[in-house]
């Protein structure tokens, strides 16, 4: 398990490097497909309140990853208070890095809502307002 901060953590990571790309990866793909659902939605001229469901949930899934890459920071591996090793496998952090992992693991999950909401209202908009 390694003990050093890493830049934009405010807590000792509690994912390895693989996990750490793993999430970097959903969250290319998690953005991918809320760009790629949004861009279908508007060319079909769905509904706003469909756009804005089809594009929240890739969002969430987006901006979930690339915060727990980002940050260092798996939500799960926080709440459960262990650290997520290169094998997957987990194990027991300490007290004091498990509240301030869990810390950062609340501030992940407030930032996701924020931009699946943000995400949302975009797509919903694409309705109201005309497009070239």
């Amino acid at each position: 398990m390694t003990s050093t901060l890493t830049a934009g953590s405010a807590c000792k990571p509690n994912i390895s490097a693989s996990g750490r790309r793993r999430r970097r990866l959903l969250g290319i793909a998690g953005f991918g497909a809320a760009l790629a659902t949004g861009v279908v939605l508007i060319a079909f001229h769905v509904e706003w309140y469909w756009r804005a469901i089809g594009v929240f949930v890739p969002a969430l899934v987006g901006a979930s990853g690339l915060l727990q890459a980002r940050r260092s920071t798996c939500i799960a591996r926080a709440r459960d208070g262990t650290f997520e090793n290169e094998d997957s496998t987990t194990t027991k952090m300490a007290d004091i890095d498990v509240r301030a992992s869990r810390k950062v693991g609340e501030a992940i999950s407030r930032d996701v809502l924020v931009i699946g909401v943000i995400a949302a209202a975009i797509a919903a908009a694409t309705a109201v307002v005309p497009l070239p």
